[in-house]
């Protein structure tokens, strides 16, 4: 049913692993809605081997609320209640939407993925590349910081001629897992196998909103070794971000 050669991912795949990419942090966008809810994702998590989450809320206009400041007061509170059940390291970045409020964000200080504080977390709209986006990428890496393009394979736009330009330019790119399991469509899914086996990818997250959609699609992820080995490479990335 799965196709020759393809194979469920190792049990133990997911142990001492970093994920990039979650909304977990509860009640500030559309993900997680409680703190109940985002515990026991995070208990889930542990189970499955992971050590280390970077909790990425939107920053978007949908969002006007969310800024630095507030964000990171929630997130200290929150982080106190997750480290009374369990033994994750939790981290603060977040995901940037490259719209009206972009540059703001910019001013007030990006709130980033790695040690070094370079490394900023971006997506577009799905459906277009829109005017000026190329712009505010190009004036925050003249000011030293690495765009990563969230989920490229779920731009609807996107071709193989734009996603080489973007390589060209030297953004990063960011696989959400569950895209090779169909979660998003099946564009997405064969443009997630593509990007994946061309090396296009350096980091992996799950882009979680809710801990069903990772429960349920995890064991049904069937994979060519070579693919498993690529997605084992791009966790080991992820650690690196913080060495």
């Amino acid at each position: 049913m799965f196709g020759i050669g393809k194979h469920a991912l190792p049990e133990s795949f997911f142990k001492g692993s970093c994920d990039v990419h979650c909304h977990l942090l509860p009640g500030v966008d559309d993900g997680f809605a409680t703190y109940e809810a985002s515990l026991q994702a995070l208990k889930k998590l542990e189970e499955y081997g992971v050590e280390k989450m970077i909790l990425t809320p939107h920053f978007m206009k949908e969002y006007p609320d969310n800024n630095r400041t507030s964000i990171s007061t929630l997130f200290e509170a929150f982080k106190d209640e997750a480290e009374k059940i369990c033994d994750i390291e939790l981290n603060l970045g977040a995901e940037y939407m490259l719209d009206v409020h972009f540059m703001d964000h910019f001013k007030q200080g990006f709130l980033t993925l790695d040690k070094a504080k370079t490394h900023v977390l971006c997506e577009t709209s799905y459906l277009m590349y829109e005017h000026g986006v190329s712009k505010m990428l190009y004036d925050v890496m003249c000011e030293g910081f690495q765009p990563i393009v969230a989920h490229p394979e779920r731009y609807e736009y996107a071709s193989k001629e734009q996603y080489g330009n973007w390589k060209d330019k030297r953004y990063k790119f960011q696989l959400n897992l569950l895209s090779l399991v169909g979660v998003y469509g099946g564009m997405a899914e064969a443009k997630a196998h593509y990007l994946l086996n061309e090396g296009y990818y350096d980091y992996v997250g799950s882009d979680m909103h809710r801990l069903d959609n990772y429960r349920h699609f995890i064991p049904k992820l069937r994979l060519k070794t070579k693919e498993i080995d690529k997605l084992g490479q791009l966790l080991e990335n992820n650690k690196r971000l913080f060495v």
